[in-house]
């Protein structure tokens, strides 16, 4: 009995060191982005793209002033470990530098940078060069 015991936690211990492995290399890649250019509005605008649900509702629980999110540009790109992608949105230019572990530091060129963990489901909301638009970067599949 006592072996039966023992061959269980040697085989959940490896299950677990080949998960962290699994996930460490990952973390370690190659992340693929999504930026967006949020067009911000108090007015409907039916003809224009909505944003994702699951974006609006981020972005209704910020301190904003505006009810409306429309999608105006949208690039996605990859960026390798410890490189940097320039990305460029209307009249924003952005560089979007990954760190390392889901973490990367986006810098809106003339403002500054932002640094932060953008795991899947996150996302790094930060001004543009338009008094009435946004800048939404998240990670995608």
């Amino acid at each position: 009995m006592k072996l039966f015991t023992i061959n269980k936690l040697a085989y959940a211990a490896l299950f677990f060191l080949f998960f962290a492995g699994v996930t460490a290399h990952a973390a370690d890649g190659d992340l693929k982005l999504e930026a967006q250019l949020i067009l911000c509005s108090n007015a409907a605008q039916p003809k224009s793209r909505p944003v994702a649900p699951e974006i609006e509702q981020k972005l209704l629980r910020l301190p904003l002033k505006w009810q409306h999110y429309y999608v105006v540009n949208s690039q996605t790109f990859s960026v390798a470990k410890n490189e940097s992608k320039p990305v460029a949105l209307g009249k924003s230019a952005l560089d979007v530098k990954n760190l390392g572990g889901e973490k990367v530091e986006v810098t809106l060129v003339g403002f500054g940078k932002i640094t932060q963990s953008l795991t899947k489901g996150q996302v790094l909301v930060t001004g543009s060069n338009d008094d009435s638009s946004l800048i939404v970067v998240r990670q995608v599949n």
